[in-house]
């Protein structure tokens, strides 16, 4: 019969299948009874086949891990085992413990009266009583209604320039921003807070504010994928042609908008393709 401590299983893993295929029956057989041999006595087989002895060595590996793993598993259940029967063992003994008999005349008489009374007994003990401090309202003297004096408040006027921090804009540049911002919102794009400060730096090239509206509101009637870019052209081409303001950009576009033509390229065409085919003749077809 085995005993508890050997181990009387193995553990077989698929991944051997694919390679044990490939061999011959007979060697598969023996690497058969090699595992069964080496799991319970811990012998290392003789295989005569070369092959058989290279697809032992793979298969020892996992069987040496699993017989690790078995051993740690015993040990550790036999550790809880041993820490479970101490535990049992010294509580078995504080229950059974009873205080010696006292001596005198009726102590053996008495002795068996306290045990078969012991699990009766009853508390003849009052429990010591707790002090609870009590607070003690404490009287107060009634006072006359004494008016408490209110401090005056002074209003200080601050200056203008002073209530504005360093770098921030004036009240009147705010106030174009502003305007800017509800152009592009009424344009239909999104990011107005954004577009107003990439646009700044066209302010500090000295471009007026309403050209720069002017300008998104070009890139609107246009259609424009990328209106920043659009925007950006003409008053690139703006700057570079010295039209600092409005009424000069509109004055070199003929009237403004550059006559219905796009500008978003260096140098507009011109061509327009329907008036083209409008002012062409017409052909007719020969009949017969």
């Amino acid at each position: 019969m085995d005993t508890p401590e050997k181990k009387t299983s193995v553990l077989f893993y698929t991944d051997w299948a694919k390679p044990l295929r490939s061999l011959p029956m007979e060697d598969v057989g023996q690497l058969f009874c090699a595992i069964l041999e080496y799991t319970e006595t811990g012998a290392v087989p003789q295989l005569d086949s070369p092959v058989a002895a290279m697809a032992w060595e793979f298969i020892r590996q996992r069987l040496d891990a699993s017989i690790e793993k078995w051993d740690a598993t015993r040990e550790k259940r036999r550790q809880a085992g041993s820490r479970g029967g101490r535990q049992r063992a010294a509580h078995l003994e504080a229950e059974n413990q009873v205080e010696p008999p006292a001596d005198g005349p009726d102590s053996d008489g008495q002795t068996q009266a306290n045990q078969a009374n012991a699990t009766f007994a009853k508390q003849t003990v009052a429990n010591q009583a707790v002090t609870v401090p009590v607070p003690v309202p404490v009287p107060v003297p009634e006072t006359e209604n004494v008016p408490v004096p209110v401090p005056e408040t002074v209003h200080e006027t601050v200056p203008v320039s002073e209530t504005i921090p360093a770098g921030a804009c004036a009240p009147e540049e705010e106030k174009e921003t502003t305007q800017l911002e509800q152009v592009w919102t009424q344009c239909g794009y999104d990011g107005a807070a954004q577009a107003a400060r990439m646009l700044a730096r066209y302010r500090e090239k000295g471009l007026e504010e309403g050209l720069i509206l002017e300008a998104i509101r070009q890139a609107a009637s246009h259609g424009a994928r990328s209106p920043l870019a659009y925007i950006g052209r003409i008053l690139d081409q703006a700057a570079a042609s010295g039209q600092l303001t409005l009424a000069a950009w509109q004055a070199a576009h003929r009237g403004g908008g550059g006559g219905g033509k796009r500008v978003d390229r260096p140098s507009p065409s011109g061509n327009d393709f329907l008036a083209d085919a409008a002012a062409r003749p017409r052909r007719h077809k020969r009949k017969g």
